[in-house]
């Protein structure tokens, strides 16, 4: 979290504050790449856990390998389509940007592309560690490669390199590839027995793996439409300036997500293996648990709030940051929405049932950007997207501990079995 704070600070200074919000444009785009599995990842870390949790080791191992195959197999699909949208975009005008020549701009695109869709299926391995309840290898080959693109930056800062988006991208990209690469093989050097087998990629799995997939696809789809497309409609709308504002605030209170998110990052394996093994009342408590260190993430919150002013300035210094009224409020509610909803998104995605937040998900997903567009016309400020954000997802953060309930009793009754197809 630290080091993802560095960040912000050196790489503004390193692009300027307008070709920082390009930066985080085209990336918030191109990670779009993230959803386009049908939800293989997230498919793959929930039956893992259960074929380990049965000690079903050639299962196992064949669930790896499938899900490998069919990962490269979109990446090509996706890294062909996404190459002709490059050559036919416009990218001055998308993004409201003329300060670089549109060849410029698509070659950044296009080196975005690739990198993300080799990360695409090389960040497969975070399932993996998820799946035998090691979270914390995640966070620490995080940690490793922000050090050694912050080293890599302040070098360039240092000799004077600085300001150019394509040199970013390779730095950003190579090393990326580099520790995952890394990361992935030691696994399969401590887990020989999970080793991917081109013989053992199984079309039953395949279609079990798009089963549960394409729920988690809708709704990874959905977020992305109301998350994602925020810097695009500031940017487009306001201008890319605007972005790095809006940006700013937005990772300073993503501190609150990111540190629950590692507080919680082992709990959907462990209620899979839970659910597996009927320890209903370690479900209990573990949720128990989680609400009680919701609330000090609610008063980080409100301290943060509240400090705002003194923590931008230490954290950037100099750099001009635009605050409209009611932004930094807005981000810290959905900030705490977000953290409060998560506590229980990850026991009901364990339990396979899914459906009820993937239709919420997509009625969100339908009426945000018309909405933000709306907003941001009227308030005429970065203010209207957060605001459009809220109203999209709160019946999720009212819905989804209700269900939570509803499943745990019928757990309790023997009137419910795991299975990925109810509500």
């Amino acid at each position: 979290m630290a080091l993802n704070f560095l960040l912000v600070p050196i790489l503004i200074v390193f692009l300027d504050k307008v070709a920082y919000g390009i930066w985080v444009t085209v990336f918030s785009i191109v990670n779009w790449i993230f959803t386009f599995d049908i939800g293989i990842g997230q498919g793959l870390r929930n039956k893992l856990t259960e074929a380990l949790s049965r000690n079903d080791r050639a299962t196992a191992s064949a669930l790896v390998s499938t899900a490998y195959i069919l990962m490269t197999i979109f990446a090509v699909v996706i890294l062909i389509i996404g190459t002709i949208l490059i050559l036919v975009i416009d990218f001055q005008q998308a993004l409201n940007y003329t300060a670089e020549a549109n060849g410029y701009l698509q070659l950044f695109v296009f080196l975005s592309l690739v990198f993300t869709v080799l990360n695409f299926i090389l960040s497969l391995y975070k399932k993996l560690y998820l799946a035998i309840h090691q979270s914390y290898v995640i966070e620490l080959v995080s940690s490793i490669f922000l050090s050694a693109y912050l080293l890599c930056i302040f070098l360039l800062n240092s000799f004077g390199q600085s300001g150019n988006l394509i040199t970013l991208i390779l730095i950003f990209g190579l090393l990326n590839i580099v520790i995952s690469i890394t990361a992935t093989i030691l696994f399969f050097r401590t887990k020989k027995e999970l080793g991917m087998r081109s013989g053992y990629f199984n079309k039953t799995l395949a279609k079990s793996l798009f089963g549960l997939g394409s729920n988690f696809f809708l709704i990874n789809i959905s977020l992305l439409i109301i998350l994602s497309t925020d810097n695009i409609i500031i940017s487009n709308m306001l201008g890319p300036s605007f972005v790095t504002d809006y940006t700013v605030v937005q990772r300073l209170f993503q501190l609150l997500v990111v540190g629950f998110g590692v507080i919680l990052a082992a709990s959907w394996g462990l209620y899979s293996e839970a659910i597996v093994k009927k320890d209903y009342d370690w479900i209990y408590g573990n949720l128990k648990k989680m609400n009680l260190l919701y609330l000090a993430i609610f008063v980080v919150g409100i301290g943060l709030f509240f400090c705002i002013d003194l923590v931008l300035n230490i954290w950037l210094g100099d750099t001009p940051i635009h605050l409209p009224e009611g932004l930094v409020l807005g981000n810290l509610i959905y900030a705490l929405m977000f953290c409060f909803t998560n506590i229980y998104f990850y026991f009901i995605n364990a339990t396979g049932k899914i459906k009820l937040q993937m239709y919420l998900y997509i009625i969100g997903a339908i009426i945000n950007i018309p909405l933000s567009i709306y907003l941001v016309g009227v308030l005429e400020s970065s203010t209207g997207v957060i605001l459009s954000t809220i109203i999209c997802t709160l019946p999720l953060t009212i819905a989804m501990p209700i269900q939570t309930k509803l499943i745990l009793s019928n757990f309790r009754k023997g009137n419910i079995a795991k299975k990925p197809d109810g509500i």
